[in-house]
């Protein structure tokens, strides 16, 4: 076998470090060609374990660093994902993004995030950088007035999945939570405490999880034959000062709620500041229900019982379906495929038999 080329440290004055080692000179240093070296760098295709041991420890000894700029330009591929949230504060979103990055560094993804706060200019902007810089998919929650903008790119064949979306008319994967199931079954739960007069601090009806937490409490209440009293309907739009105020109007009803259910966790807190200021005991004066699962919830006093929704696992999930369709070559683009997941009520001291 012929030697080896000269080391780059010893065929450049100054060493490795003058400059950034390329593709060229790993090859050089192996002594294999340039496309050898892209296969066993980038593991694909076939090469001998001799051949991929040279390679290897040519790149290491050059500190090699593959040029992600020209990989991508050669694999059409960023290797990026975008996704876009709507709080990046919130416990419900917190655990999505885990279950997002864990599942996209398993596939060798990186994760660019935008952050929407459910203002619509703000994840159209966010929505047009992420196209912008090249990412290979699209996880999002779209509002109402951006489906359009996602339409767009669906129909361009661009793959997109969604997540708590009630858009019928957008051919793309979706993954949501059987909200309305999971609020029909608190409210049943407060009911069969003898409950009827429950107070809904409802997240916002332009949004699917909304609307469908709100419709599922309703459901239980006409199953019971009880009639809705919109006075107990409470919008705080998934807003900490818009459901403070409306616990507050709540509670000062002639005839107050014997039990809540508050749509998520932002709103609980305010809830249960709100309550905590009227003096008002979580459990003993007023039973509590909350959408969202934080583990603060088991620590507080009374431990509070809640909706525990699989939110890791649905931020995997989004991540395998659109891998599926980025290395399908966009063959699942442009069609409508639903997924429910089940969400959980965890039981816990916050509720009791009414009075």
């Amino acid at each position: 076998m012929a030697d080896r080329p000269t080391p780059l440290s010893a065929a450049h004055p100054g060493g490795a470090t003058s400059r950034r080692a390329t593709l060229k000179d790993v090859a050089r240093v192996a002594g294999v060609s340039i496309g050898m070296a892209s296969r066993v760098l980038g593991d694909y295709g076939s090469f001998s374990e001799q051949t991929k041991q040279r390679v290897l420890e040519a790149a290491r000894g050059l500190s090699y660093r593959p040029n992600a700029v020209a990989r991508s330009l050669r694999m059409g591929r960023t290797k990026a994902l975008g996704l876009a949230v709507t709080n990046i504060a919130s416990y419900h979103w917190i655990t999505f993004i885990r279950g997002v990055e864990s599942a996209a560094s398993g596939h060798g993804y990186q994760v660019i995030l935008g952050h929407t706060g459910d203002d619509p200019a703000r994840e159209r902007d966010h929505i047009r950088a992420l196209y912008q810089r090249n990412v290979d998919g699209l996880i999002i929650a779209p509002t109402h007035e951006n489906e359009s903008r996602i339409r767009e790119l669906v129909n361009a064949g661009f793959p997109v999945v969604l997540t708590e979306s009630s858009a019928t008319d957008l051919a793309a994967p979706c993954i949501n939570i059987a909200d309305r199931r999971a609020a029909y079954e608190a409210t049943s739960y407060l009911l069969g405490l003898g409950h009827e007069r429950i107070g809904v601090v409802a997240g916002d009806q332009a949004l699917a999880s909304g609307v469908d937490r709100l419709q599922g409490h309703l459901d239980a209440l006409a199953e019971r034959g009880i009639a809705t009293d919109r006075t107990l309907i409470g919008f705080g739009d998934y807003r900490f000062e818009l459901a403070f105020a409306e616990t507050d109007r709540l509670m000062a009803l002639e005839q107050p709620p014997s039990a809540l259910l508050v749509a998520n966790e932002t709103m609980l807190g305010a809830t249960l500041q709100c309550l905590k200021e009227r003096g008002i005991r979580v459990g003993d004066d007023v039973s509590l229900v909350a959408f969202d699962d934080p583990p603060w919830t088991a620590y507080f006093t009374p431990a509070i019982t809640t909706i525990r929704t699989p939110r890791e696992r649905m931020g995997a999930m989004a991540v395998h379906t659109l891998v599926d369709m980025i290395e399908e070559g966009g063959a699942r683009v442009g069609r409508r495929d639903v997924r429910v997941v089940q969400a959980e009520l965890v039981v816990r001291e916050s509720c009791r038999p009414v009075r």
